[in-house]
């Protein structure tokens, strides 16, 4: 019997979001430490992409219409 996993697509999301942004920020501090210049822009840009991911899988599950039964419609 398959058990289903509440919200497991957003779960993995945030998951990826996460897990990219902190290597991205342990690379950008690799560069600063070995070649000196100052990696913020390129940083900022990434973390930028995965911010706006994990905003737009907020805003799906605080908007949807309660379509998979949890909330109560009035």
């Amino acid at each position: 019997m398959k058990k289903r996993i509440p919200h497991l697509f957003a779960k993995l999301v945030v998951l990826w979001c996460v897990s990219c942004g902190t290597a991205a920020c342990a690379y950008a501090l690799r560069i600063l430490s070995r070649t000196g210049h100052d990696p913020a822009a390129l940083l900022g840009v990434i973390l930028a992409f995965f911010g706006g991911e994990l905003l737009m899988v907020c805003l799906k599950t605080i908007l949807k219409n309660g379509k998979d039964g949890e909330h109560e419609q009035n």
